[in-house]
């Protein structure tokens, strides 16, 4: 059906005829961006070089938001490369990670039956699949954790999916505890050690954090094995970009300063440059592409940044009430340092910085309030909404700094 769409739309194109959208399928906060997509030239590079190189595993790290599943997504189906996607919680296990995948194989197996024998997997495995889904099911109505069957093994799986040329897609992994974080770089030596067999099968494993070691704490003698790709934040010129490719998708045109707006307000990720938008339209009943020039006004911002507001309430909102409670004082400390942390738009904040910014409004504020108050906020009594990276701060969570520009903007 997707297939059909495409060309449908590559006809419309040849013919001269502006394709129609739908607004789920332009502005897309909570799947990975197609028509709105924007290149990230340096992580596609690096992206097709480990895809290319048999036998070298990937690890793709960055914030939560930046894009990291949208660009693989991108890149996978440029190079046609089908893949199997696990997505782990904080409850994963590998082998509960392991007998997914063999859940999603056992899919493509189902679906080869009608195929060549070339392309179907060999009556062992399938074997294998059965016993699988036979536990899966009787396990419904158990509490014990599912555990892997003596025929269901790491190298089985690196087989397996070495026959149906296939990629291992592991997404969140960051949320699995750090003992099972560790065992992965054993099955990831497993998928290269079969490289010379199977040169197109790989893991990818996706995580949001700084370092590619946090996400898979993997051995010494790997390094040159696994290929660690930060995705980065968006730059404001590539959320302007996004948010000026999705308005010619609906044939719309967003009034004064709104683009601006939504590029401060999106703290660099995509996601939330996609939620704004999508409010946006949605408020202004632009449902699918218009047949004539609409023009967003700038006066419904601030309905879009409400609902955004509104949609974050329960996670947030709570966090917020918690962190800044405090006995009466003069200052109200922590809302008064969240809001200049928040106003700050470089991105290597010193507690200098951060001074002089609430110095601006509260010109007595005094420095050793911000030194108290701030240890707080980077340790467990500040639910750690902070991070201190040698001596720079930054939100733990650019999710929940959205959320403060906005509470600002909005008693403004």
């Amino acid at each position: 059906m997707k297939c059909l769409k495409c060309f449908i739309k590559w006809i419309k194109l040849k013919l001269g005829v502006k394709p129609s959208y739908e607004l789920k399928e332009v502005f897309t906060p909570n799947t990975s961006a197609e028509i709105a997509y924007i290149k990230r030239d340096k992580v596609e590079r690096q992206i097709d070089r480990a895809l290319d190189i048999a036998g070298k595993q990937l690890v793709i790290f960055g914030h939560s938001g930046s894009g990291k599943t949208t660009v693989l997504n991108h890149m996978l189906e440029i190079k046609k490369i089908e893949k199997i996607t696990s997505r782990c919680t904080k409850e994963s296990t590998l082998d509960s990670i392991i007998l997914d995948a063999f859940d999603k194989l056992n899919d493509y197996y189902v679906k080869s039956k009608g195929k060549s024998e070339k392309e179907q997997l060999n009556g062992e495995l399938s074997t294998s699949f059965s016993k699988v889904t036979a536990m899966k099911e009787s396990s419904i109505n158990s509490e014990e954790q599912r555990v892997l069957p003596p025929q269901i093994t790491p190298q089985r799986l690196a087989e397996a999916m070495g026959k149906r040329k296939v990629v291992w897609v592991i997404e969140d992994f960051h949320k699995v505890e750090p003992a099972e974080k560790t065992k992965i770089s054993q099955v990831m030596k497993l998928f290269m050690d079969i490289a010379n067999d199977y040169p197109n099968t790989k893991t990818i494993v996706l995580g949001a954090a700084d370092k590619g070691y946090e996400v898979v704490n993997h051995e010494k003698e790997l390094d040159n094995r696994v290929s660690e790709i930060e995705v980065p934040l968006l730059s404001s010129d590539e959320i302007q970009q996004l948010l000026c490719k999705g308005a010619d998708a609906l044939n719309i045109t967003f009034e004064g300063n709104i683009i601006s707006q939504i590029e401060k307000y999106s703290n660099s990720l995509a996601t939330i440059a996609h939620q704004i938008a999508y409010n946006l339209c949605s408020n202004n009943d632009v449902r699918t592409t218009q047949k004539k020039l609409v023009q967003i006004k700038e006066e419904s911002l601030q309905m879009a940044l409400d609902d955004f507001t509104s949609d974050k309430q329960d996670t947030y909102k709570e966090l917020y009430l918690r962190i800044t409670k405090q006995r009466e004082g003069k200052y109200k400390n922590v809302e008064i340092i969240l809001e200049a942390i928040a106003n700050i738009e470089k991105k290597d904040i010193t507690q200098h910085d951060i001074l002089v910014e609430i110095q601006k409004v509260y010109k007595d504020y005094p420095a050793g309030n911000l030194n108290i108050y701030l240890k707080k906020l980077v340790g467990v009594e500040g639910e750690e909404v902070l991070r201190n990276n040698a001596g720079r701060y930054s939100f733990s969570d650019l999710f929940f700094e959205t959320y403060i520009k906005m509470l600002k903007a909005k008693s403004n």
